[in-house]
């Protein structure tokens, strides 16, 4: 798997989502003045670190991307041990963080993120942070005047056809769903992938862009529309601020100190620490999370991210420069007085442990569809190629691949990492 090129589509799916990052990965804010004046956003101190059972828990499990494979996500729960046969929580001294990017790449996002969901909400030792494709669904939620382009739309990254299947009622699937997600997937594999028409086309079912437009048959093109308009309603409908799971996914936290360890999905641009109005200090940066939670929902949540910390929570799940610069990494450690920065959002086929155990980057591609067929959505049932031979869509196994990371405090004081892998 070529790594490069997906990481490449993403940052090009971050510059059309309005966020911060320059070209160079780095904050581009220039209407604002350099200071290291504190400008604290709660004035209080992260509730991690005021917690009084903090000291009790001596291993850390932390799990990266899941992107849409439940299989997968069931098989790394039970690798941690965590949970017993009969759902109680086996050791009270642990502690299971996992860095978010729930959906979205595979084909089984909603039990995916509902796993996930019902695991953090049963235990009281489980975090569950925001990934970038949970920020991107809860924006997708805003109407088209507020919104250059839906990502729930995009022809390749975010919602496979199949997807959206399992955000439907049984009553609402048809044969007639069924042909239309066959229609889509071919689509896809020879309009789309073949002819490298990534973005002249989307799965819009109405518009110039859209991908019905080279339906040639009309009664097809119009059945197609309906069904794929149908279902992306249900899709947008389930993460709505009234349903359970999009109230869920909007408390998200952003990042989660654990004494010395910060965990988070993207990575930390040191210029957020420095710009006037930014976060200075763990404090501030945990602050971060009540400012999002408490501005999250559909009609707040357009002015909270056009606004600097709006900004700085987009930048925290998108960052990549930490994985470039090990000096990076010791300045923003030295400012927020830990020993390790863990985040997801930057895939490889495994755990990479970097800068003297002092970076952890965990996302190794542990969702199946990701992992063998990167961004595009082939359905993995089969190898395919395109009409004219320019692309294929490989086969995905059974087998649950990459690794996730386990910490043990030592009697130093410090955390040993470990990499487990399948």
């Amino acid at each position: 798997m070529i790594w490069s090129v997906i990481i490449a589509v993403c940052v090009a799916l971050v510059g059309f989502s309005g966020g911060l990052l320059h070209k160079s990965g780095r904050l581009d804010i220039p209407w604002v003045r350099r200071t290291t004046k504190s400008n604290s956003i709660t004035g209080t101190k992260p509730k991690e670190t005021s917690d009084l059972t903090i000291k009790t828990i001596k291993t850390i499990w932390a799990i990266g991307d899941l992107h849409g494979d439940a299989m997968c996500a069931k098989h790394w729960l039970n690798v941690t041990g965590l949970i017993g046969a009969d759902g109680e929580w086996t050791d009270p001294h642990s502690k299971l963080v996992f860095v978010g990017d729930y959906v979205d790449k595979g084909p089984t996002s909603l039990e995916t993120v509902q796993l996930v969901k019902s695991i953090e909400e049963k235990y009281d030792n489980v975090v569950a942070l925001m990934g970038n494709h949970e920020l991107e669904v809860l924006n997708d939620r805003l109407p088209p005047e507020q919104r250059k382009r839906y990502w729930y739309q995009l022809p390749y990254s975010t919602v496979h056809p199949d997807d959206m299947l399992s955000y439907a009622p049984e009553s609402e699937i048809t044969e007639d769903t069924h042909r239309a997600l066959d229609i889509l997937y071919d689509l896809a594999l020879n309009e789309v992938y073949g002819k490298n028409k990534f973005r002249s086309i989307d799965f819009s079912p109405y518009g110039e862009n859209s991908i019905c437009n080279l339906i040639k048959d009309e009664g097809e093109s119009k059945m197609v529309r309906e069904e794929l308009d149908k279902l992306q309603g249900y899709y947008i409908q389930a993460y709505s601020s009234e349903t359970d799971l999009g109230k869920w996914v909007e408390k998200r936290p952003i990042t989660h100190f654990h004494e010395d360890l910060v965990f988070l999905h993207g990575g930390i641009n040191p210029q957020i620490f420095d710009i006037d109005g930014g976060v200075p200090s763990a404090e501030d940066l945990s602050g971060l999370n009540s400012a999002f939670a408490s501005s999250s929902s559909t009609s707040l949540l357009s002015p909270f991210m056009k606004s600097l910390h709006g900004q700085i929570v987009y930048d925290l799940v998108t960052y990549r420069g930490n994985h470039k610069s090990c000096e990076e990494v010791g300045y923003v450690a030295e400012r927020l007085d830990v020993s390790k920065v863990i985040v997801g959002h930057t895939p490889d086929d495994d755990v990479r442990v970097m800068c003297n155990d002092s970076f952890l980057a965990i996302d190794s591609a542990l969702g199946r569809w990701i992992r063998v067929n990167g961004n595009q959505y082939c359905r993995g049932d089969e190898t395919k190629n395109s009409l004219n031979g320019r692309y294929t869509c490989d086969k995905v196994n059974d087998v649950c691949e990459g690794g996730i990371v386990k910490l043990e405090k030592r009697v130093d004081g410090g955390w040993t990492t470990s990499v487990i892998t399948s």
